[in-house]
């Protein structure tokens, strides 16, 4: 059995054209494109491989041929996956962006249609598979519109209540429920914190009121991530700043999602908290570097990682 769970409910076919000259009104020629198996759970899951961790397996829910492509490229990445079949069709994610500046635009499916009895055996599929085992639970992304944020809640409970490590990287409705849990690490960005809590990152007071109540719930990390302004991790009673000195490009697909692959690598490693928040942001640093989420090399990773400046700040 595995270590770690990845768990992301809408997952999808990513298709990113690469082209020399970005044009929001016309016609874009692709100069190259990647494919790769997308969703913010396949995301970290390659995150994870590249960093060199392989004890985890990605699941959720697959659909239709779209799936099977999914499947099928999970494979070849060496990425292990046991995900719930559904009727419907898995959706697929486009993006075009301009090769030098890294410019563009992302459209998003909606996702398929799961119908209830399908939501009830996925659930049942991964609590009886995966809830005694396992040392660690991730929710990473969200989930389509039939599927009710509190049929997450209630997974993710299952998994609290038997003493699992739980990380959560979500975003509305599901972050809302899930938080209230208590999960042992919340990863959000600023613009989702602010939507689902009203939380305004600038101000000190309101941030530490916020992560007083998740604390006494039991959420022991809070990573705030700011693009290309860095993350602020918030544990206990340390309020820790960490940003790139350096940027090097404005595409930042999956580069959250590499953020979050380097935080639970680094509770996997037993790092310390610094150093946690510096592994993460190396990784989000370096999935800047090559079109395509979480492509990044450890080795880029490991020289981004002494750019990384550091502030603890009185909270």
């Amino acid at each position: 059995m595995v270590e770690t769970l990845i768990l992301n409910f809408n997952p999808a076919l990513d298709r990113t054209a690469i082209v020399e000259r970005y044009n929001p009104y016309g016609i874009n020629k692709a100069k190259r494109l990647i494919v790769l198996p997308g969703g913010k759970g396949a995301n970290v899951g390659r995150s994870l491989k590249n960093l060199g961790y392989r004890d985890f397996v990605c699941s959720g829910i697959l659909g239709g041929a779209i799936g099977r492509i999914i499947k099928e490229l999970l494979d070849k990445d060496g990425i292990t996956n046991d995900y719930f079949w559904i009727n419907d069709e898995t959706r697929i994610a486009y993006a075009t962006y301009e090769e030098a500046s890294g410019v563009g635009m992302i459209t998003n499916e909606e996702g398929p249609k799961v119908t209830e009895k399908e939501i009830n055996r996925c659930m049942d599929f991964i609590k009886e598979k995966y809830s005694s085992d396992i040392k660690r639970v991730v929710l990473s992304g969200g989930a389509p519109p039939s599927i009710p944020p509190e049929k997450i809640k209630d997974l993710i409970y299952i998994f609290k209540t038997k003493g699992k490590e739980v990380f959560i990287d979500t975003s509305g409705g599901i972050l809302k429920q899930c938080a209230s849990l208590g999960p042992f690490c919340i990863k959000v960005n600023e613009n989702e914190l602010s939507d689902a809590f009203k939380v305004d990152i600038e101000d000190v007071k309101v941030l530490k009121e916020f992560y007083s109540y998740l604390s006494k719930l039991g959420t022991s990390w809070l990573f705030v991530t700011r693009g290309e302004k860095g993350a602020i991790l918030i544990a206990k009673d340390r309020l820790i700043v960490g940003r790139s000195k350096n940027i090097y490009s404005h595409y930042a697909i999956g580069s959250g999602d590499a953020f979050f692959g380097g935080i639970i690598y680094g509770r996997v490693l037993n790092l310390d908290l610094i150093e946690i928040l510096k592994l993460g942001i190396a990784c989000g640093t370096a999935n800047t570097l090559e079109f395509g989420a979480c492509v990044f090399r450890k080795d880029e990773v490991e020289r981004v990682k002494e750019e990384i400046e550091i502030e603890e700040l009185p909270l």
